[in-house]
């Protein structure tokens, strides 16, 4: 059966970070937002960003801007800065570079687009609480090997998707996307809505929409030993390791090649839909 992109009602953008342009290689050789048209779209962490370029087809603009802003940054390590790095900085002028004004308008006019962010509890200073969540996740990946996450959400955290039309539609939504890909202490913690949030890929790394109905299409940027087994989500995961290192924000060429491997995966992916 050839592979049919209006089949999908809904399609996901995991986090990962850099690695999230193999999201962008994918969607090249299966289709743009517009031949998907799906009903809901749903991203987290870097995936935010991913999903928001697929919509407002601005994905091929989203890696010149950020290959721009590698070829300069020479480091990873920036002393002047608050907290030590230049990413916070350099990911929000990416952000803010990919969505011109014509692209935050068709966001708006596009389908639904929720962004999950992870809030912590109040009991317990928000950098400790990120740290113990980083940690888990490391330890999880170990055990179960599974993108959807449970010792963070049983220390607390708790997973909210916010409606990203509704932030395009107050010009929130570059500020939106720059929380949802906070990783402290890489980034300095943002507030939403009054309450201190983090990554949500922290919580998940495969957020569903809500409400959750109907084929999915679920991208993630690194294999997972354990994936669900969902009758209705189909789980597509990069073949290797990409080149990309996930906060790594000074090789163009690794974001490029990582692009490429998404683009040959899908095409492998798509020859198997056509046995």
């Amino acid at each position: 059966m050839a592979f049919e992109p209006s089949s999908f009602e809904q399609v996901v953008f995991s986090g990962g970070g850099t690695r999230c342009f193999w999201h962008g290689g994918f969607l090249h050789e299966t289709g743009s937002c517009d031949d998907f048209g799906p009903k809901r779209i749903c991203g987290v962490s870097g995936g935010a960003l991913s999903a928001a370029a697929w919509i407002s087809g601005n994905d091929e603009r989203c890696k010149r801007v950020m290959g721009e802003i590698f070829e300069r940054n020479e480091r990873n390590i920036d002393l002047d800065s608050s907290n030590l790095t230049p990413h916070q900085e350099l990911y929000r002028e990416a952000v803010s570079g990919t969505l011109p004004a014509q692209a935050i308008e068709a966001i708006c006019k596009g389908p639904a687009f929720q962004i999950m962010l992870g809030c912590p509890p109040p009991f317990i200073p928000t950098r400790i609480f990120a740290a113990l969540c980083a940690a888990s996740y490391k330890v999880e990946q170990i055990i179960t090997g599974n993108p959807r996450l449970r010792i963070s959400r049983l220390l607390g955290l708790e997973g909210v998707l916010i409606d990203a039309r509704q932030a395009a539609r107050e010009g929130q939504l570059v500020d939106l996307i720059c929380a949802a890909a906070t990783i402290p202490p890489v980034f300095d913690i943002p507030s939403w809505n009054g309450r201190d949030v983090i990554d949500g890929a922290m919580v998940t790394k495969a957020p569903y929409p809500d409400p959750d109905q109907g084929r999915t299409l679920v991208l993630m940027t690194k294999p997972y030993g354990n994936k669900p087994e969902e009758p209705d989500k189909v789980f597509v995961i990069p073949s290797k390791p990409v080149e990309a290192d996930k906060i790594d924000f000074t090789d163009r060429d690794k974001i490029e090649e990582t692009w490429e491997q998404g683009r040959r995966d899908a095409r492998d992916f798509l020859d198997r839909q056509s046995e």
